[in-house]
């Protein structure tokens, strides 16, 4: 959502409740067999990972200057979009489920993975971006991972440079999208805490 409003690309959004186990019906199931979300349906194509679908916003967007057409720059993205991908996503999803399965705290192994994970981040900042001075496509897709796992297990003092790429993002117009996102996160958490407190 953050890539099509960078963009200027409407979307129509069909919201899929997690909470309510939408993803797992029927209709949801001849979109995504894989009942993850999100999910882009153009025609009777389906694009089935965030990443491809921010990818594709960016192949078909009149102007962009989110996915760089220079090789070596095109290359650094995909290193970070695939990093976010196979790592960052992947403990995410871990650390929330555990949550929401009322499983936490979690391990202190997968703590440190996550943190680990977040040095990776760090050493890439050398500038205010991950691969340079402007905001690209693997910055957009990245902060949305990072911040969400931040509603549970927050930043140490020794990922500063996290800490100012994520206020980076502040000043850009389509990141209200996801502060959206972040307090219904944050609200579900609460009540979760409160139900089992």
């Amino acid at each position: 959502m953050m890539t099509a409003s960078a963009l200027n690309i409407d979307i129509k959004f069909h919201e899929i409740d997690l909470f309510k186990n939408e993803n797992r019906r029927e209709f949801y199931r001849k979109i995504n067999p894989l009942q993850k979300v999100p999910a882009l349906q153009v025609g009777d194509t389906k694009i089935l990972d965030s990443h491809a679908i921010a990818l594709y916003l960016c192949q078909i967007a009149k102007e962009q200057n989110l996915y760089p057409e220079n090789p070596i720059m095109r290359a650094k993205v995909n290193q970070m979009l695939f990093f976010n991908s196979g790592t960052l996503f992947r403990i995410d999803s871990y650390i929330l489920t555990k949550y929401f399965a009322g499983q936490w705290p979690v391990s202190e192994t997968t703590i440190e993975e996550w943190y680990s994970a977040l040095d990776f981040l760090e050493y890439q900042l050398k500038d205010d971006w991950l691969t340079g001075n402007k905001v690209l496509l693997c910055d957009i897709c990245t902060v949305a991972v990072v911040t969400s796992v931040l509603q549970l297990v927050p930043l140490t003092q020794r990922h500063e440079r996290v800490q100012k790429w994520i206020e980076n993002f502040q000043h850009l117009n389509f990141y209200v999208i996801n502060k959206r996102g972040l307090l219904r996160l944050n609200s579900y958490i609460n009540a979760f805490k409160a139900i089992h407190a």
